[in-house]
């Protein structure tokens, strides 16, 4: 397994890895990023390829590409290096088969119900008279791999049957179901069918559209072994390059709503799988964009659903607004209706959080209305500045009922707001501490042996060194001196840096070498800054023990540290430089 794992170390590139999820900016010869472990409103995620490492320095989460994978996906480490091993096009030495065995025929379960839908759909024509109706050409339609589920109990069940497959392993997969007598029937009928794939393209779930006035009008697949519905939102693995490229994404509530804006040409809507939005999909968005735009439907449980979105995206440290869709529109409708542009307009005048609420407040109430006002504090608290703030009570400060100064009024409110703020901080949990960056501890002349250790051209001399203990001081190298000796004890390291950070033991210790090279990197490491580093250490080595001699027995010290050192009492000498010679 050492082996597997060191050549896939050496073949999925870190910073590969992790653009796939999040927006990385080059710093040097770092990158940095927010953090998807935390809500992380300024990038406090730095990616180091030359240690194959990421760190926050915030939360603290950090490791290589396997913790990464494992931490992502929610996955155990042999799940983790099946898929980065796949990634890297390795084929690994099978140590569960049956595992292996039971994810392959779960996916190629979920291919070959794919396949059925897709050869439904061309040969319904139901299905493709209704296509034509939501004037879905053939190209969006294979664009979408859309298909068809015929009215019919046993279309895909028989498939399944045929190609042997698991019918209780299919019931998992939410493609078909158990009647009262035991009997298995597809899941989905007479419906149009939405294949869900993740934000990396694997397919992992499917949504279906009745076709006609039936009832449900949607089927979604459940949590199953390959899909958490709270993980995924439908067509990322579309949107996900052009929500970087913005920095925007455009929030939808419908499958169709989201091929009816990829159609026209918006690549950067997604959908949330007809659920409410849940924390998860938010940070998936918050990975890939600054700033999202809802585009919910105009009537009232559209509105009341954004009202929800609101709340969830701003507290993942999201920017939100809202596009007010016309009454009795949805994208799709007002696409066909108005085209591009009018979808356009509708998402480029979209208003701040606080004037939608309003807005809502507005609606439920007159602003006669005692209980409008006793609303407006917990809106308007939300500004992000005092000058933010002035300006709503500025404009609500005239229809505040009973006092007809605009400036008393301002203060009165802005008191109610304070009051509410109050109330909302002596309510709220207490702010998550934020862990410091990691203080290495270590002299810079220590640094500059660990430093070679990692330059290829001066690894085996620094190598001798880094095991001698003695020569150190700070504990932290000292430390990092009985690591490096304990997981290279043959001979010195081979490879870059990621290939075997994994091996120095534990991971305090791996985040201390990484720092050493981001912190070591504006001085230039050469053959001359190593041997001079050596030389003062052992100075400073040799001035220790004269200190530590004056009051204890020379021959006695000098023979304990020669048997720390491994050697008999009666070989080399009494000099000090031969006891940090790195042998």
């Amino acid at each position: 397994m050492s082996d597997e794992r060191d050549e896939i170390r050496q073949k999925v590139d870190i910073v590969s890895l992790v653009s796939r999820e999040v927006a990385l900016r080059k710093t040097g010869k770092n990158f940095v990023g927010l953090c998807p472990f935390h809500p992380d409103k300024n990038p406090s995620m730095t990616v180091n390829p030359l240690t194959g490492r990421y760190k926050c320095w915030s939360c603290g989460a950090g490791g290589d590409i396997f913790n990464w994978v494992m931490a992502r996906q929610n996955v155990d480490f042999a799940e983790a290096l099946r898929i980065l091993a796949k990634d890297a096009g390795i084929e690994l030495q099978q140590r569960d088969p049956e595992a292996a065995k039971k994810r392959k025929d779960r996916e190629t379960a979920m291919d070959t119900a794919l396949q059925v839908f897709r050869e439904s759909l061309a040969l319904s024509r139901v299905a493709q008279d209704y296509l034509r109706q939501r004037e879905i050409s053939s190209d969006v339609a294979k664009e979408w791999e859309l298909g068809f589920a015929p009215d019919q109990s046993d279309t895909l069940t028989n498939r399944l049957i045929r190609d042997g497959f698991s019918l209780a392993e299919s019931k998992l997969l939410f493609l078909i179901d158990t009647d009262s007598s035991g009997g298995y029937y597809d899941k989905f009928r007479g419906r149009l069918m939405f294949p869900i794939r993740d934000e990396r393209g694997s397919l992992v779930a499917f949504g279906g559209r009745v076709i006609g006035n039936g009832q449900p009008k949607y089927i979604n697949s459940s949590d199953t072994p390959l899909f958490r519905k709270s993980r995924v939102l439908y067509g990322m693995n579309h949107a996900k390059g052009p929500i970087q490229e913005s920095r925007r994404a455009l929030l939808v509530e419908g499958y169709l709503d989201v091929i009816a804006c990829h159609s026209a040409g918006i690549r950067t809507a997604v959908a949330s799988l007809g659920t409410a939005l849940a924390e998860e999909q938010a940070d998936l968005l918050r990975r890939w964009c600054d700033h999202v735009v809802i585009l919910y439907d105009a009537d009232e449980a559209g509105q009341k659903a954004t009202e929800r979105a609101l709340g969830v995206l701003s507290a993942v440290g999201l920017q939100c607004s809202v596009a007010l869709m016309p009454s009795g529109q949805d994208p799709d409708s007002l696409l066909k209706q108005q085209g591009t542009a009018g979808l356009l307009a509708v998402a480029e005048g979209s208003i701040p959080p606080i004037d939608f609420l309003l807005k809502r407040l507005g609606e439920k109430y007159p602003v006669t209305d005692d209980r409008f006002w006793a609303e407006v504090p917990e809106i308007v608290s939300r500004a992000k500045s005092e000058l933010e703030l002035d300006r709503y009570l500025m404009r609500l400060a005239p229809q505040y009922p009973g006092i007809s100064d605009p400036i008393a009024a301002v203060r009165a409110l802005r008191a109610m707001v304070l009051r509410k703020k109050r109330e909302l901080k002596s309510g709220g949990s207490p702010a998550p501490s934020v862990a410091p960056k990691m203080q290495i501890g270590m002299t810079s002349r220590e640094m500059v042996v660990f430093a070679a250790l990692v330059t290829t051209e001066l690894r085996r001399e620094a190598y001798m060194f880094s095991r001698a203990t003695n020569l150190f001081r700070s504990p932290i190298a000292i430390q990092l001196s009985k690591a490096v000796s304990e997981a290279f004890p043959n001979g010195p390291p081979v490879g870059h840096l990621a290939q075997w950070i994994h091996r120095i033991e534990p991971e305090s210790l791996r985040d201390a070498l990484g720092e050493i090279t981001e912190d070591i990197r504006g001085q230039k490491v050469d053959h001359r800054v190593l041997i001079d580093a050596l030389q003062q250490l052992k100075e400073h080595a040799a001035a220790r023990v004269g200190q530590e001699l004056k009051a204890g027995d020379k021959a006695g010290y000098f023979g304990d540290l020669k048997r720390r050192k491994g050697l008999p009492d009666s070989e080399g000498s009494d000099d000090v430089e031969d006891l940090f010679d790195g042998s």
